[in-house]
């Protein structure tokens, strides 16, 4: 089965993290967002991905040949609205399709979730919905799909899964969307192409979801983090390690606590310093600092 999986975005509220590597590519407990993406995806025998790519593609397109699975790539031009990312890899077919979005991590059976009947979502409640595509249901079908309601009617979020058994609606609606140029915040949104096909006649039922791990901002990322991470079991002469924490490859840790809840990527190298609840990327350099909850920019 095809998983397309937009990943083109600039991550412009990661920056300047998102300035030199792709957001899809930062990393949480050890390693890059992707690799969580991917790994259970191909676990489960999803091996035909298309990455929708804009951003870094060339970088993207490095990395991911590490991966036995066939990944393909397609280029999103302009940076137009998920919906219009989306339209790059769907075609007007029968055959169906999973959609996961590139910033979002599942711990969920995606074999389940691709089981055959209606189109389906992936939907949980949100203390926070204006920040997400909201949907109005009944006896578990959609009703309405809006995108980043001012004035949330409900608090069910969508967030970033979605099956469709036959591609074509979809592709239709979103199609309707850029003939006709209907967009919201001058984006072509998949939110309104979904509710294109609910008032067109197309059945979406929803799948509550518990167990999503937001990685778009770095709140977010910095909580998946903690989330994910496990005690790394790592003892350092002259230094503390309150667990859980990942030690990445040739780093230096002299003098220092490190922990709770800290992930330090390759090439690292800390110094008479306390750092918790922080993602450090590779090839950081500190010394003298006390950090939390921070995202220390690659090779700083």
């Amino acid at each position: 089965m095809k998983v397309i999986i937009p990943v083109a975005g600039k991550g412009t509220r990661l920056k300047p993290h998102t300035e030199k590597r792709q957001k899809c590519l930062l990393p949480v407990a050890g390693k890059p967002v992707l690799d969580h993406i991917l790994e259970p995806l191909i676990r489960q025998g999803f091996d035909d991905i298309v990455l929708v790519c804009g951003h870094l593609d060339q970088q993207l397109k490095d990395y991911v040949k590490k991966f036995n699975a066939r990944i393909s790539f397609v280029f999103q031009e302009k940076p137009l609205g998920l919906g219009h990312a989306v339209f790059q890899g769907l075609k007007s077919i029968e055959d169906p399709a999973l959609i996961q979005l590139g910033d979002v991590i599942y711990d969920i059976d995606f074999r389940a979730f691709c089981r055959k009947g209606n189109h389906r979502i992936a939907i949980n409640q949100v203390p926070d919905p204006e920040r997400f595509g909201v949907v109005k249901i009944k006896n578990n079908q959609v009703e309405e799909v809006i995108e980043k309601p001012k004035n949330p009617p409900t608090n069910f979020a969508m967030v970033g899964l979605y099956f469709f058994p036959i591609q074509r609606p979809l592709w239709e609606a979103i199609k309707y969307l850029i003939d006709n140029e209907i967009t919201s915040d001058s984006e072509i949104q998949l939110a309104d192409a979904l509710d294109l096909m609910v008032k067109s006649g197309e059945n979406i039922t929803v799948e509550y979801c518990n167990h999503w791990y937001d990685c778009g901002v770095p709140e977010t990322l910095l909580s998946t983090n903690r989330e994910l991470l496990k005690p790394s079991g790592e003892n350092i002469l002259g230094s503390n390690i309150l667990e859980p924490v990942y030690l990445g490859e040739n780093t230096k840790i002299i003098n220092s606590t490190i922990g709770p809840n800290v992930t330090i990527m390759d090439d690292v190298t800390i110094t008479n310093s306390i750092i918790s609840d922080s993602i450090v990327l590779w090839k950081a350099k500190i010394d003298g600092k006390n950090l939390n909850g921070s995202i220390i920019e690659e090779g700083s």
